[in-house]
């Protein structure tokens, strides 16, 4: 990330599900998050973003463990209308 970032990125819309600002591809953010067991979601809080305009902003997605393996996902639409279903897959491993 470049340290003069005096360039702005439009914010996502107010009712976006993602953050969708991505530059060319690429998006980077972190987050203090929280997980509701019962209903299965995860919520994040961006703190810092690659795109300045989503600091703030809070995203809940789905999530479930089976086994070793986490799985988060978000219903979302793609730039061209498509509704897609973004999944990211964590998997433990066990270093022995």
């Amino acid at each position: 990330m470049k340290r003069d970032r005096s360039v702005t990125v439009d914010a996502a819309p107010t009712n976006a599900r993602n953050n969708t600002q991505a530059h060319g591809g690429y998006d980077a953010y972190f987050v203090t998050y929280s997980v509701d067991d019962s209903g299965g979601t995860v919520t994040q809080v961006l703190l810092a973003s690659l795109s300045s305009g989503n600091v703030g902003m809070t995203l809940t997605r789905a999530m479930r463990v089976t086994g070793n393996i986490l799985i988060i996902e978000l219903a979302t639409t793609a730039a061209d209308g498509i509704p897609v279903v973004r999944t990211l897959t964590w998997h433990r491993l066990e270093l022995h």
